[in-house]
């Protein structure tokens, strides 16, 4: 009995819809099918009644005679992973975003190729269920047949798919009565959904303004998501972006600056029609303003409207690269994005603070945030564009020929490598070089951000220092009357975290304690010190020799707990010297990093003093022979020499002396 495979278009299609990000990246992608069908003309239909959109171009059309690729446009449009589109000219050659539309209710297609003498239409129920191509084992479920119909009047197909419209649906039905078709649909084709899987429908798809308090998501979701919003089309008569650059993207593959879009819209005075929306990134057009202060004139970056632009292009791996820098500083962007959503303020939904910074570009197509660029050691110069300061004040956007993950909202681990190439990323710096010395709002920006957060850090330190300074009068502190150099002298305990000064101490009383002393084999003298790895590696007291054998390595610790995995190897280690040491229990195990444990045992010889840590294993049951001693150096101090400790009372706080009273 023969045996094959089986693909369930079912879940293919939910996982679809599911993992997309945005409710409207269904329109993104039907967008760019029309761009790469060569219309000229778009137009989009909200249905809010009907939870669904219609959508119309007037491009090739969606032929089922013409094969490409081994399949028609038509039959490719409703197959997954067939497509007559050739990867590296397409943004849309996977073939599956367009069939967001088929995760709905209905589904109706109506198309027309310039060869053909009528219309074509088909109409689908639950295309989800009813396209997937499953067999069962009784061939009770054959493949659907998605033949198209002929159509005479496609204006009465459209119509009588809804029955009981509303005033809105019914001005829609309007516009597309038979004039349309006849007059502006010669070729091309009309995408009718409704009942879209998208949960809050009409906050992404209603396209009311009234200037004041709705602004329009799908609207600006065209303009900064989509190839209609290509990063590309530069429009350097009112952006001020250099006419030359300009001319140069347009050589760019795919560049289109001649599709009108137009978008059902129920204006200010409550009429409906199409609104035309402009072609190319939504960069904010050249200030008016007489005078834009610089950032180097600004009192605080935050309230800065300066403004600057920069363009450029490369050859990278035989691919033209385009960079596009817009500079708008934080308060500018504020004002002139009024549409976008700021903190306490939600206008179309299309956050602000999500639109600044570096972005990566696919065929013009804004696939994703990449301010991990900056992470990458030949920009380090320019590091701090990548932090939430920076960022507000520009958009930076890298377009080319990048690859996508299936939804496009993210890139291939291909393409993260080209982003990560030394080469790739020497262009990128060169960009920014010439920028910061050619473009004097690029540089001073740079430099400003470089002071500010130098500034930030000077005074973090400065807090830092006067703290420590200030809490010193209340640390506990020492005086060692048995030793002439320190007679009189205060000395203050180390402090959490202070493992240093826990060193310091030891070295310094490690070379005055006395020869005769019974604590002296306790007193390792240290010859070097260090803040990273070993702490110290030392000798014993009367040791002069350099050999290696004669040395020990030491660590040191504020406290040392048996609860807290030690860092550093037993079996290398001979001396922990703490400040203080928790109260231990005979037997109580401790680990270290490196897969080796012991017990504490208490001895006779560190009595007050600490314990040491014997049977050293691993957890393969490798023996160690040696035994690590864990001493309070707090504790060795006292018992050394003749210490006089003090601990201040605690300060009186304002509340308490207020409680008082």
């Amino acid at each position: 009995m023969a045996l094959y495979p089986d693909i369930s278009y079912t879940h293919v299609l939910s996982e679809l819809s599911v993992n997309r990000k945005d409710p409207c990246e269904v329109i993104r992608e039907l967008i760019s099918n029309s761009y790469d069908a060569q219309a000229s003309r778009i137009e989009i239909y909200p249905l809010l009644q009907y939870q669904g959109f219609i959508f119309f171009d007037n491009g090739t059309g969606l032929s089922e005679t013409q094969v490409i690729n081994g399949i028609t446009p038509y039959q490719a449009f409703f197959s997954i992973g067939k497509s007559t589109k050739i990867p590296g000219e397409f943004i849309g050659y996977k073939c599956q975003g367009s069939k967001l539309c088929f995760a709905s209710k209905k589904f109706t297609l109506i198309t027309r190729c310039k060869n053909e003498q009528n219309w074509r239409s088909i109409s689908i129920d639950n295309p989800k269920d009813n396209l997937n191509p499953q067999y069962n084992k009784d061939n009770l479920n054959p493949q659907y047949n998605i033949e198209s119909q002929l159509d005479n009047s496609p204006w009465q197909t459209v119509k009588n798919l809804f029955s009981r419209a509303n005033k809105q649906t019914a001005n829609i039905l309007e516009h597309l009565r038979e004039e349309f078709f006849q007059n502006g649909f010669s070729n091309g084709a009309m995408i009718i959904v409704q009942g879209l899987e998208v949960e809050k429908f009409s906050d992404f798809y209603d396209s009311e303004e009234d200037g004041i308090t709705k602004w329009s998501y799908l609207k600006h979701y065209i303009r900064f998501n989509t190839r209609h919003g290509d990063m590309r089309i530069l429009r350097p008569d009112k952006t001020d972006f250099s006419a030359g650059k300009a001319e140069t993207f347009k050589q760019s593959l795919g560049y289109n600056d001649q599709c009108e879009l137009y978008l059902w819209t129920r204006d200010v005075k409550k009429v409906d029609g199409l609104k035309k929306i402009e072609a190319g990134y939504p960069y904010l057009e050249k200030p008016s303003d007489i005078h834009i202060s610089s950032p180097a004139e600004v009192s605080s970056l935050s309230t800065g409207r300066f403004f600057a632009r920069g363009a450029a292009t490369f050859q990278f791996e035989g691919i033209t690269y385009c960079l596009a820098l817009a500079i708008d500083g934080n308060r500018r962007a504020h004002e002139k994005y009024e549409e976008l959503d700021r903190k306490g303020k939600k206008k179309s939904g299309i956050r602000l603070t999500e639109q600044r910074g570096v972005f990566i570009c696919s065929e013009g197509v804004k696939i994703c945030r990449y301010n991990e660029i900056f992470e990458h050691s030949k920009l380090a110069d320019y590091a701090l564009l990548g932090t939430s300061n920076g960022q507000s004040h520009y958009i930076f956007i890298i377009n080319g020929n990048f690859d996508v993950v299936t939804n496009r909202n993210s890139l291939t681990e291909t393409a993260i490598r080209i982003l990560n190439n030394d080469s790739f990323i020497e262009y990128i710096r060169k960009f920014f070089d010439q920028a910061k010395s050619k473009i004097k709002v690029f540089g001073e920006l740079v430099g400003r951000l470089n002071k500010e957060i130098q500034d930030v850090k000077l005074e973090a330190y400065t807090k830092k220092l006067n703290a420590l300074k200030q809490g010193i009068q209340d640390r506990p502190r020492f005086m060692v009357e048995d030793i002439e150099q320190l007679y009189g002298k205060l000395l203050v305990e180390p402090g959490i975290g202070e493992e240093y000064s826990v060193g310091t101490l030891y070295t310094m009383f490690a070379h005055l304690v006395p020869a005769d002393s019974q604590y002296a084999h306790l007193w390792l003298r240290p010859r070097t010190f260090s803040s990273m790895g070993i702490d110290s590696v030392a000798v014993d007291i009367g040791e002069n020799r350099l050999v290696d054998n004669v040395h020990k390595a030491l660590e040191y610790k504020y406290t040392f707990s048996p609860s807290d995995e030690f860092n550093h190897p037993l079996i290398l280690t001979d001396q922990i010297v703490c400040w203080n040491i928790p109260t231990g229990e005979d037997g109580k195990q401790i680990s270290d990093s490196y897969n080796y444990f012991g017990e504490i045992s208490f001895t006779e010889e560190l009595n007050g003093l600490g314990y040491q840590i014997i049977n050293i294993q691993s957890r393969d049951g490798e023996y160690h022979g040696g035994n690590v001693k864990v001493i309070s150096l707090k504790n060795l101090l006292d018992k050394t020499f003749n210490c006089q400790w003090v601990t201040p009372p605690p300060k009186v706080t304002a509340s308490a002396t207020k409680r008082r009273r």
